[in-house]
């Protein structure tokens, strides 16, 4: 959604070939919204175009701002041929990218040719002045504004800054536009501050390409940055709520996001075992960013919230909590990232397979809603008290739940989840803890193993796991709900591989 409330960028990139970058495209697309492809700047041709955007979507999920600059523009297509620019936008439009620039100077004939085979993309209509003449407050800008607004769903107008003062009369321009979202920058060092305050799909950079679309341009966490500075960017406070949290990385794991996005909030850890006063004034206070909820608390925290999302609902926990403004009001919304990194972990197996779920406490509930919704015919489910497992069942009508007793002859199951503690299991009979024949519980050639269990790394249940099997520990669950609150809380996708780093340097530590 473009709007002022919720600041967007996309990442330009100018490789001539992207295909050797898309293996650093996450760490490149950090705080992007969207992936601007300059097609003008593909070194082998229009024929290969089709092949670069397929690359792109396969490498990322970010939407593409398609754009050809023609060089009257600042790119390097040509500015006279008009029919050669009118193909390669359509190429654009046919190829479904969801933003494709087209420029305003060619005639109207062009122009108009272009948006009636727009289909689903939304049309930037851009114009770029690079004399440095134009005047926010004159009257070309004044025309070039309504011609965008014809043609265009999104505004783009670039202006080149003289003085610091033409910030400030791009500023006054854009608060007289309240209409179609309008992306308005001014080029050059002197031009940067517009590039802060512009919120709809500002132009950013990345130290990592070989060179800026355009200068001025700023990376994403200098954005982010600058406008914590300027208090554009208030900041956040976060929480971990429950107990025992002292050796917790979800700290590590948030802030370490917010730091290489360059956002000013602050995750912390509030510890305790009831919603007392001190959780109640948190989570009511005006800069209260969100927190994650941990045992014993999940259950306990909904009746606060003004919401509870539907999956959340019927697992009966709340792990997030997410405060968003709606009509004006503000309200905290329950959500359960836990399901949703279960699903994740074990995506690849395909619906119709047989689960087992091991453990009938509250992350169990978690486990069954996960493996229902990838479409599992049946799910096992074992607890030494099967009362208990009964009542799990009872609760999950919709799902094909078997309750059993004994984890020594059952189907070949292949997913498997334990949400019991880490040392519970063992292969030795007599011995203390659930008695677990790996012979029969991993007789599938493969399948995938998720240990909810925080600590030991690698649990019993995963160093029975044969070969041909996918392991995953609780702290890389911890790391997949993690980066859904992350989204959840700031609308930006958490870089993984840093938080990922930086957590298994914690957990290790």
């Amino acid at each position: 959604t473009l709007g002022p409330d919720t600041p967007t960028t996309f990442l330009s990139l100018t490789f001539p070939d992207v295909t050797p970058a898309l293996a650093q495209i996450d760490e490149l697309t950090e705080g992007a919204d969207a992936i601007e492809l300059r097609v003008d700047l593909l070194a082998p041709g229009p024929q290969y175009i089709p092949k670069q955007l397929a690359a792109l979507r396969l490498a990322s999920p970010l939407p593409i701002v398609y754009s050809v600059r023609s060089k009257d523009q600042g790119g390097k297509a040509s500015s006279t041929d008009s029919e050669a620019y009118k193909q390669l936008v359509l190429t654009g439009l046919r190829a479904g990218c969801e933003y494709v620039d087209l420029e305003v100077c060619w005639d109207a004939k062009l122009l108009d040719e272009v948006v009636k085979q727009k289909g689903h993309s939304q049309i930037i209509a851009s114009w770029h002045d690079w004399t440095g003449e134009m005047k926010w407050n004159g009257s070309q800008v004044a025309q070039k504004y309504n011609l965008c607004s014809k043609y265009g769903d999104v505004i783009k107008i670039v202006g080149t800054a003289k003085s610091i003062d033409d910030n400030l009369a791009l500023a006054s321009f854009v608060s007289s536009k309240p209409g179609k979202p309008l992306l308005a920058i001014n080029m050059g060092a002197k031009g940067q501050l517009s590039r802060i305050i512009n919120p709809i799909l500002t132009p950013v950079t990345h130290p990592l390409l070989p060179t800026r679309a355009a200068p001025g341009q700023l990376s994403a966490k200098q954005v982010n940055t600058a406008r914590a500075l300027l208090g554009l960017l208030p900041t956040k406070r976060f929480f971990l709520f429950g107990k025992p949290i002292a050796a917790s990385v979800s700290p590590t794991l948030h802030n370490t996001g917010f730091e290489t996005l360059g956002l000013p909030h602050v995750y912390d850890r509030y510890e305790t075992d009831t919603i007392d006063r001190g959780l109640l004034d948190r989570i009511g206070a005006e800069n209260f960013g969100g927190a994650s909820v941990t045992i014993p608390l999940k259950l306990d925290i909904i009746p606060h919230l003004t919401t509870v999302s539907p999956d959340a609902k019927l697992i009966g926990a709340v792990n997030t909590i997410v405060p968003r403004v709606v009509d004006g009001r503000r309200e905290l919304r329950g959500e359960n990232t836990d399901w949703q990194a279960i699903a994740q972990a074990a995506s690849s197996v395909g619906p119709g397979a047989t689960g087992l779920v091991i453990g009938a406490g509250g992350t169990c509930r978690a486990a069954i809603y996960a493996l229902s919704q990838l479409g599992a015919a049946r799910i096992l489910l074992f607890n030494r008290t099967p009362e208990n497992a009964e009542k799990i069942k009872a609760a999950f009508p919709n799902a094909n739940i078997e309750v059993i007793t004994s984890l020594e002859s059952i189907p070949p199951p292949t997913v498997i989840v334990s949400t019991v503690p880490g040392d519970s299991l063992t292969s030795t009979r007599g011995a203390e803890g659930i008695y677990i024949d790996p012979k029969v519980v991993f007789a599938a050639d493969t399948g995938v193993v998720i240990d909810m269990a925080y600590k030991p790394y690698q649990t019993a249940l995963l160093q029975f796991a044969r070969e041909g099997w996918k392991s995953v520990p609780g702290v890389e669950i911890l790391c997949l709900q993690g980066f859904l609150q992350f989204e959840l809380w700031t609308g930006k996708r958490a870089p993984k591989e840093k938080i990922r780093q930086a957590v298994m340097e914690a957990y290790f530590a």
